[in-house]
């Protein structure tokens, strides 16, 4: 089995191009007040977030259905078992920025929509980043222990359930590890959260030709319409 490290992420970086790509910002040069505020915003969310983590490797089982072993939590669509092909293993993790960055978002809202959609933009450009510092340090770990990491893949993703989220964090014990709620209709609480799964493979894995095909929005996706990809489908830079 695994060795898995203890990690705490403590540092946060927003990048700034993918807040504006959430803001869905086509490149034009920003006014020095805009440019202002959204560093403004960074900040605040870089100082007021706690962002906290857990994760759990699981055996995947193929029989009669692919699922994670030792469970009932099947994990249905072409996609993930696409992604999960090569696989022996799964990880699953779930990352949060904290309650007090909704709330923030929230009371900004009823003051100053424009301030509440920067703090919005950068509060999800910073839950990728503890994503990707998370995955960035497991994949160290693993690559040392002869496996790699595949790209990440979340409910809600192509064709994978978005009802997969409370089954998820109940294997995580998510609630009481990180505080990570699930409500009725399947979002997360707090809201600048993420779950995912990871497959572990011998192989290094390629980019698929076309990210968008089997998407779940099936075009209807603003960053397509914006001639961009959203990069939710990417492979991370370490895994390359």
């Amino acid at each position: 089995m695994f060795t898995l490290p203890d990690i705490n992420i403590t540092t946060i970086h927003i990048d700034r191009s993918e807040a504006l790509r959430y803001l869905h910002h086509k490149g034009q040069e920003l006014p020095p007040e805009i440019s202002t505020a959204l560093d403004d915003a960074a900040n605040t969310i870089i100082t007021r977030a706690t962002p906290r983590c857990v994760y759990r490797l699981f055996p995947l089982q193929r029989q009669p259905d692919l699922q994670l072993g030792g469970t009932n939590i099947a994990l249905p669509g072409r996609a993930i078992a696409g992604l999960l092909a090569d696989c022996k293993y799964a990880l699953l993790f779930a990352a949060t920025l904290g309650g007090t960055v909704d709330d923030i978002i929230r009371r900004r809202q009823i003051s100053d929509i424009s301030a509440a959609l920067m703090l919005d933009a950068c509060a999800s450009a910073a839950i990728e980043d503890i994503c990707d510092q998370l995955e960035q340090q497991l994949s160290i770990a693993i690559q040392a222990q002869g496996y790699h990491l595949t790209h990440r893949f979340s409910p809600g993703y192509a064709d994978l359930p978005l009802d997969l989220q409370q089954p998820l964090c109940t294997v995580l014990d998510a609630t009481r590890r990180i505080g990570l709620t699930v409500s009725p209709s399947d979002i997360l609480i707090p809201r600048k959260s993420v779950t995912a799964i990871i497959g572990l493979s011998r192989r290094q894995q390629s980019p698929a030709a076309d990210p968008c095909a089997d998407c779940a929005l099936g075009g209807d996706c603003p960053f397509q319409r914006d001639g961009r990809p959203c990069g939710k489908h990417q492979i991370p830079p370490h895994t390359k």
